[in-house]
C-alpha cells in the first residue's frame, strides 16, 4: 500500500514528517518529497509519482489552502481518482482557528484532526480505512424467530410455543411438558419467561392449551395441546398434513363403525396426530367416539357424515 502526502512546507516540522513516520510504522509506504527527492530531481517527477500511489493524503491547513503547488497536486489527484490510477482520496483536514475548508472537499469525507499533538482516534481511523479495515460489526445471524412461519391470527410468540409444545407432543405421543421444558424448547427463539407465560396463558383462554396451576408454583404446568391446538399446529407445521388428513378420512369410510386406533396404525404419522382429527370429526357430529384407555372406537358414522368426510377426499 503505497500513499502520497501532499503539504504546506510550513506544515512540515509542526506535524507532517511525524505523521508520515506513523504512517509509514502501520505498513503504510509513504511517499514523502523529503525521503524521496534529491538534489538536480525535477519538481515535474512529482505528479508522475502522485499517480502511482495507491492512496493520496492533503493535507489542508491554514498554510495550504493558499498555497497554488498543493492546488495543483490535488487536482492532478483528483483527475487520477477519476481515472481509476488512484483508489483514494483523503483529505485530513487540520481544524485550526480561522480555517477556511476549500469548497473542492466539501463532498467529500474528511479526517478532521483537532489537536496536532493528540490524535491517535483520527489516526487509527484513517490507517483502518486505508487498508480497507471497516468499524462495521460483523454480520451476525439472523433471529431463529423470525425463520418460524406464524399462525394466522396468532402473535409470533403464540406460533413459536404452540410450534414447540406440538414437536415434542408428535414426537413423545399424548404428554404434558412443564413450563421449564417449554423454556429450553424455545431457548433458540430468544423469547422470556415472562412472554412465554403470557403465551400459554392467552392460548389456554382460547382452548389452545391445557394446563394446572400447582400450589405454590407461579408457572403453568403439565402443559398440553388440546385437540383442537393440535389441529391448529398440525395444519401449520406438519409439511404432510392434507395427505395425512385423507389417509384418515379413507379409514374411517372404509371401516366405517368398526374403526378403533389399531386401523390408523399405518397412517404415517403420530397417533396423537390422528386422535385429536378423529375427536374434531366427532366434534363436528360425522359420527361418535367412545374414547378408552389406550385407544378409542368410532361409531354411529351415518350417511351425513359420510358425505361430509367426503369433501376432505376432494
Amino acid at each position: 500500500m503505497k500513499a502520497f502526502i501532499s503539504y504546506d512546507s510550513r506544515d512540515r516540522n509542526r506535524f507532517v514528517e511525524e505523521f508520515a513516520e506513523k504512517l509509514m510504522s502501520k505498513g503504510i509506504d509513504v511517499w514523502y518529497d523529503k525521503w524521496e527527492l534529491e538534489y538536480g530531481d525535477s519538481l515535474v517527477r512529482i505528479f508522475d509519482e502522485i499517480v502511482k500511489c495507491d492512496i493520496f493524503i492533503s493535507i489542508i491547513s491554514k498554510y495550504s489552502v493558499n498555497s497554488n503547488w498543493v492546488k495543483e497536486e490535488s487536482d492532478s489527484a483528483f483527475i487520477g481518482k477519476i481515472e481509476n490510477r488512484i483508489r483514494k482520496f483523503i483529505p485530513v483536514i487540520l481544524m485550526e482557528e480561522d480555517l477556511k475548508i476549500p469548497n473542492q472537499f466539501g463532498h467529500m469525507v474528511q479526517c478532521r484532526i483537532y489537536d496536532i499533538e493528540n490524535y491517535d482516534s483520527e489516526f487509527k481511523t484513517l490507517v483502518g480505512n486505508i487498508w480497507g479495515i471497516s468499524s462495521k460489526p460483523s454480520l451476525g445471524t439472523k433471529p431463529k424467530y423470525v425463520e418460524i412461519n406464524p399462525i394466522s391470527g396468532y402473535e409470533i410468540f403464540d406460533s413459536i410455543v404452540i410450534k414447540a409444545i406440538g414437536d415434542y407432543m408428535v414426537k413423545n405421543g399424548n404428554v404434558t411438558l412443564d413450563f421449564n421444558q417449554i423454556v429450553e424448547l424455545t431457548e433458540d427463539y430468544e423469547i422470556s419467561e415472562e412472554d412465554i407465560q403470557d403465551s400459554i396463558e392467552d392460548l389456554e383462554s382460547k382452548g389452545i392449551v391445557n394446563y394446572t396451576n400447582c400450589l405454590g408454583d407461579i408457572h403453568p404446568q403439565m402443559i398440553k395441546l388440546t385437540s383442537g391446538g393440535m389441529i391448529i399446529y398440525s395444519e401449520n407445521y406438519l409439511e404432510n398434513f392434507s395427505e395425512v388428513l385423507k389417509d384418515i378420512v379413507s379409514i374411517i369410510l372404509n371401516m366405517g363403525r368398526r374403526a378403533s386406533e389399531k386401523d390408523f396404525e399405518e397412517v404415517p404419522t403420530s397417533m396423537i396426530v390422528v386422535e385429536s382429527v378423529v375427536e374434531l370429526f366427532s366434534n363436528l357430529g360425522y359420527f361418535k367416539l367412545k374414547k378408552h384407555m389406550g385407544g378409542f372406537l368410532i361409531f354411529s358414522l351415518k350417511g351425513n357424515g359420510k358425505r361430509q368426510l367426503k369433501n376432505y377426499l376432494d
